[in-house]
């Protein structure tokens, strides 16, 4: 892509990143704040992690399978070996990625509906042997009395990732800023340009020279690893975790819903839709609708279809573009 385009992507992601590490300092929001903008964070980050697979042309609805995996990974590494914390979220991470070279493998020649509704069933296979294997994972039980992330010392500043939220917040922004870096790759980089051509016409992209398997593969087996990675941490965050919570269609749902709404092609999209939605959804609407305020997910899914079908980002990149074309030309 052009310099330009890459501007476009690349200053107001530096923006939400500036305003995202400088505002608890500034404001010393109260706890909740911090929770729910860190899980903002969080939840930003598995949506860029599920757009590097959809970026490909594929839509995945079973990334909860991952998520799941990631998470029953480290816990049971945590329980089992007593591992350190960071050391079972990365067994966890390389279990959601084999996951995801089983997908590779098995899915590689299906495509559109037929992917989705292949990965959306997926999610059901290590859930239902995790939940009736009790003598390994404690079945429907779940894992209780996870370890806490660790406490650090940088030169005298202590980092309590256990109990501290603004803590948690900071190591959540930089799971944010890890897998954004990734995704930006995907968009601007020549293996975005290889990512691109595949979405568009395998065909056409093969006969370029472009090795659709490799390309579909890697896209995939990153996703997976980094959506695993999101789940031990979660587990690691949370302190206990069970089948129904890790492995649940909201997880695979949520980042198709941020991506849609926040734009799919910009490398801030995904992390724009989940900071506006979720504050909203839990600060909001959680207090109107404690019963359903997922309605709003839905809402935004056929607002954004009908009225603005690449997100809000573009629509946003759009408006910049025009402003600053009428500021030269006059």
């Amino acid at each position: 892509m052009s310099s330009g385009t890459r501007s476009i992507d690349l200053l107001p992601s530096a923006g939400v990143l500036l305003l995202l590490l400088g505002w608890p300092p500034v404001a010393a929001p109260a706890d909740i704040y911090l929770r729910v903008f860190g899980l903002a964070c969080f939840y930003g980050a598995l949506a860029l992690a599920w757009n590097l697979v959809a970026l490909t042309g594929l839509l995945s609805l079973g990334h909860a399978a991952f998520f799941g995996m990631g998470a029953y990974g480290a816990a049971l590494a945590d329980h089992y070996w007593q591992l350190p914390p960071f050391a079972a979220i990365g067994i966890g991470a390389v279990l959601g990625a084999a996951y995801g070279g089983l997908w590779m493998a098995t899915f590689r020649r299906l495509r559109g509906a037929a992917f989705a509704l292949a990965t959306l069933a997926s999610v059901e296979i290590p859930k239902v042997i995790i939940d009736n294997w009790d003598a390994f994972t404690f079945g429907s039980l779940g894992v209780v009395g996870i370890s806490r992330l660790p406490t650090l010392d940088l030169g005298g500043r202590v980092l309590d990732f256990g109990t501290s939220l603004t803590a948690q917040y900071y190591l959540l922004l930089l799971f944010l800023v890890v897998v954004g870096g990734f995704h930006f790759a995907a968009l601007h980089s020549r293996w975005g340009w290889a990512i691109r051509a595949v979405r568009e016409d395998e065909t056409a992209a093969a006969a370029l020279g472009v090795n659709v398997p490799a390309v579909r593969a890697q896209a995939l087996l990153l996703s997976a690893l980094l959506t695993a990675l999101g789940g031990g941490l979660y587990a690691h965050l949370m302190g206990l975790i069970e089948p129904p919570l890790v492995f649940s269609l909201h997880l695979s749902a949520l980042p198709l819903v941020l991506t849609i709404f926040g734009g799919r092609y910009r490398a801030f999209g995904p992390v724009l839709g989940a900071l506006v939605l979720y504050p909203a959804d839990q600060l909001l609407f959680h207090r109107w609708l404690p019963s359903g305020h997922a309605l709003l997910y839905g809402l935004v899914i056929v607002i954004a279809l009908l009225f603005c079908p690449r997100g809000i980002a573009a629509w946003l990149s759009w408006n910049r573009r025009s402003a600053w074309k009428s500021k030269t030309s006059g």
